[in-house]
């Protein structure tokens, strides 16, 4: 079936408008840093960044615990980072390296002593002198939370003009029922492009520092959210679709309805 002018203008709406969507879920699923647990375990996930905060911290709180590096690094490791409450404890630390790591921040990291005591679960570790975790923005995060969050607006203010030009063309209505249908589509492939895709797959491949790894688990964390709406969007937008096609050519959403004219002889007058 040949694709009308004002079909046209929606198809490329469809996808403004995912690509909008997208870019917005992709900003509060991977670059709005914040301190819950489940964010915090998400991090810690990743057997390198577990590595790098340990042998940060080991070597300077087992002096303040009697004990040796190698038994803290240790326990840390198995009894710490791996639950939950561990997790807890490092959100506030974890929070900060996040906003770091894309750009929102330009402080340094700092961990002191009072911190350490429920990581390290010692009231001993209070002794410890502030120190800095050597983390640094990530060019190639920031550059796309920066880009994501400008996306949105630009993609969304773009889908609305071509929605316009659309509807000035006077589409049927199958037409703009199936554009509905087509939009729900385009915002589902643009949900698990955004959602899984790019922040699973792209970022560690174009940058594979430690702390780059945090946005895929961060991203899988919120995958069967962004599976289960993906499905949603889809069945919603299939359906839309095959009604559209099952209504036959309609008329336009402005053309009046139909109605009776009176000719001479049709209604003959008062003898």
């Amino acid at each position: 079936m040949e694709r009308s002018l004002g079909a046209t203008f929606f198809l490329i709406a469809s996808v403004a408008f995912a690509i909008a969507f997208g870019s917005w879920w992709l900003n509060h699923s991977v670059f709005s840093p914040d301190r819950t647990t489940d964010s915090a375990v998400a991090m810690l996930d990743d057997p390198d960044i577990r590595r790098e905060l340990i042998a940060l911290i080991a070597p300077l709180a087992a002096p303040h615990l009697d004990t040796n590096s190698a038994d803290l690094a240790a326990r840390l490791e198995t009894q710490v980072f791996p639950l939950r409450a561990g997790a807890a404890e490092m959100a506030p630390i974890l929070e900060r390296a996040h906003q770091i790591i894309i750009g929102d921040s330009d402080d340094p990291l700092m961990i002191t002593g009072s911190q350490l005591i429920p990581i390290v679960r010692d009231q001993r570790a209070a002794d410890v002198a502030e120190f800095k975790v050597p983390i640094e923005e990530i060019g190639t995060l920031a550059t796309f939370k920066s880009a994501s969050r400008w996306m949105v607006p630009i993609a969304a203010g773009l889908g609305l003009i071509l929605v316009a030009l659309g509807l000035f063309t006077r589409p049927e209505r199958r037409e703009v029922i199936n554009a509905l249908g087509e939009l729900l589509v385009a915002m589902a492939v643009g949900v698990v492009l955004f959602g899984w895709a790019i922040p699973v797959h792209l970022f560690t491949a174009v940058d594979n520092q430690t702390w780059t790894k945090a946005i895929p688990n961060l991203a899988m964390r919120t995958l069967p959210v962004t599976i289960g709406t993906a499905i949603v969007l889809s069945i919603g937008g299939a359906l839309l679709m095959l009604t559209s096609r099952s209504g036959g050519n309609r008329r336009q959403w402005s053309t009046p309805l139909a109605t009776a004219r009176y000719r001479g002889g049709d209604n003959p007058g008062w003898s």
